[in-house]
């Protein structure tokens, strides 16, 4: 708590722009006065205990400020949620991206040694005792990457860059390092957020690269967790970035650079099933939690850009310009239906004067208030009636949304009119 609290102090100075020189993509103002915000309310959850939020106020004041002191605070909120992989990346990053004075430096390299060698220990100990376990069938959907028979595989040779941000509704490249001569199976695993499952794929080399992409129709959302795993032919694990309880985490944010390479050719993702491994599962000998068991979902391909497109451009568009419209129609025609209703009690109590005898026609008032009337009863039924074509119209494509996107995070509104003798009305409902 005492490192943090350093750190704090050190990070709240150096948000102030007076004293940060920044390039040209440096913050506005008003980025800088919500990198603010959102380190203090980090710092807050941190203080009650709450270190995944933390972590994710952290981490946004760092994207809106471009801050490198705020990725040791990451870290060492990440590290103390024993969330080591995840810590030792931002050590790293912050390693490599902070000034050469920052005061944390020193106890960030010596957290990276110490964490360096406690995941080495443990991969080791893996190796040794998953192969027993999983001696099982192999599974013969990962092809191996460039096997050459007899070469041992040193985890330590295997290298990934963690993807933190990329923008939306555009495809993903995940990249890894491992020797050529190297005879194991290199998978990444990918889900949206909130999802409990995820899709296989198995990366394939791409120059001095292993690749597997992540395809623009999974880009949806808020973000995407993925994990990468390294199997040797048996299929036990031997090492991995992230886990399918600790995943990576890639924010979609629209101004993000893309990840993609122009001459990588994609292929189909594998049906498999994401395992658990006995060091992934929080709940060893019980029942595996939910919401991270993983099979996998079949994946759709690259969203198309047609009005019926789900997720694209034409298709929200057309759905949201429905939806607003049959809201705007019911609206006025409820509007119209009571004023053609004031317009009649106007013309019972004015036909009730004391004045008039039983022969007494209507008079120019009178004409005016039938025929505002009658206008505004024709207008009603027509707004009406083209409010609710337009919410049948809005419904197909919420249906569609919500059949082909279970997951999506847009609001789901349903518009219902309301017809009766004396009364014309509708009710709409939102449930995010």
């Amino acid at each position: 708590m005492n490192r943090i609290a350093c750190s704090f102090v050190v990070v709240a100075v150096a948000l102030a722009p007076a004293v940060r020189a920044w390039a040209d993509d440096a913050p506005t103002k008003e980025q800088l006065e919500a990198a603010k915000k959102a380190y203090g309310e980090g710092k807050q959850l941190h203080d009650a205990g709450k270190l995944g939020e933390a972590v994710e106020k952290f981490k946004e004041s760092y994207r809106l400020s471009k801050n490198a002191l705020l990725l040791y605070n990451i870290a060492l909120t990440l590290d103390e949620n024993k969330q080591t992989d995840s810590a030792l990346f931002y050590y790293r990053k912050f390693l490599s991206d902070s000034p050469a004075d920052a005061a944390q430096r020193p106890p960030a390299e010596e957290r990276v040694k110490v964490l360096e060698n406690e995941k080495l220990a443990a991969e080791m100990s893996d190796k040794g005792g998953d192969k027993g376990d999983a001696a099982a069938t192999p599974d013969k959907t990962e092809a191996p990457a460039k096997p050459t028979k007899g070469v041992p595989f040193d985890v330590t040779t295997f290298q990934h860059t963690v993807v933190e941000d990329a923008p939306p509704g555009k495809p993903i490249d995940v990249a890894a390092t491992i020797p050529e001569s190297s005879s194991v199976s290199v998978i990444l695993y990918y889900r949206t957020a909130g999802s409990a499952e995820f899709t296989a794929k198995p990366m394939k080399w791409h120059g001095k690269d292993l690749v597997a992409r992540i395809p623009a129709s999974a880009t949806t959302g808020s973000a995407i967790q993925y994990y990468i795993e390294v199997k040797d032919s048996s299929g036990a694990k031997l090492t991995s970035s992230g886990k399918p309880t600790d995943p990576n985490l890639i924010n979609l944010d629209a101004s993000a650079q893309e990840h993609t390479y122009a001459d990588f050719v994609d292929d189909v993702p594998v049906k498999e099933p994401a395992k658990h491994h006995d060091d992934d599962n929080p709940l060893k000998g019980g029942d595996e939690n939910p919401s991270v068991s993983a099979s996998t979902t079949t994946d759709t391909g690259p969203t198309g850009d047609g009005m019926f497109d789900v997720g694209s451009t034409k298709f929200k568009y057309t759905k949201w310009s429905a939806t607003g419209g049959a809201v705007v129609l019911l609206g006025l025609g409820v509007m119209f239906d009571v004023m053609a209703g004031q317009q009649a009690s106007a013309l019972v109590s004015d036909s009730m004067r004391t004045t008039c005898t039983p022969h007494c026609t209507f008079d120019d008032y009178d004409q005016q208030l039938q025929s505002a009337g009658q206008r505004d009863e024709l207008l009603s039924r027509i707004t009406i009636g083209v409010g609710i074509a337009s919410a049948a119209v809005a419904g197909y494509f919420w249906y569609r949304q919500l059949s082909g996107h279970p997951t999506a995070t847009e609001p789901k509104v349903v518009v219902t009119p309301s017809i009766g003798q004396n009364f014309h009305g509708a009710a709409a409902a939102v449930r995010f």
